[in-house]
């Protein structure tokens, strides 16, 4: 029986921390705009009133579920960063062995 092994591609884990933090920067970029456009279609909404209130509270919600997301694709970007590191310096470990 064969023994398992992984093959890295230093360029792939490159172009997926490239990804990650493309799509970190897209979702708050999308989710504020969006933001910005609901409070431009109710500009006479009565800030005093309950409804007002409950959607103050969905907002500041979805911000915080929005940086929860965030924070964890970081935290992917991160491992990911240390893996490619680690491959790397196997590479050439692995290189240094054989010459």
């Amino acid at each position: 029986m064969s023994e398992r092994g992984l093959v890295v591609h230093h360029g792939s884990l490159s172009t997926i921390e490239t990804a990650l933090a493309d799509a970190t920067t897209a979702i708050t970029t999308q989710i504020d705009e969006l933001l910005e456009q609901v409070e431009t279609l109710t500009p006479g909404w009565d800030e005093t009133s309950d409804s007002h209130a409950a959607h103050l509270e969905h907002q500041q919600k979805l911000r915080d579920g929005v940086q929860k997301l965030t924070e964890a694709l970081d935290q992917v970007k991160a491992k990911l960063a240390t893996y490619r590191e680690d491959a790397r310096e196997i590479e050439v470990e692995n290189v240094a062995i054989v010459n």
